[in-house]
């Protein structure tokens, strides 16, 4: 059986594919982001990203910690 969900928060999709991911009986089939205002650069990196921390070499920290660590420090 195939089912598909639609994450209407794009900023979640990684963590609900951390959550499903380790789950024996599921298996990811596909993955398609609405996200086509990304370049395709920016595409890569995030590619690149993701499988550095499928390998474990990575952990995924979400935009809300990360934007707490750099808050009032200049680019």
């Amino acid at each position: 059986m195939e089912l598909t969900v639609n994450i209407k928060e794009q900023n979640k999709i990684a963590a609900f594919l951390n959550l499903i991911k380790d789950i024996d009986y599921i298996e990811i089939v596909e993955v398609k982001e609405g996200s086509g205002d990304l370049s395709i650069e920016h595409r890569r990196l995030l590619d690149k990203r993701l499988q550095k921390i499928e390998r474990g070499e990575a952990t995924f920290r979400d935009w809300e910690s990360l934007k707490k660590k750099y808050e009032g420090k200049a680019v």
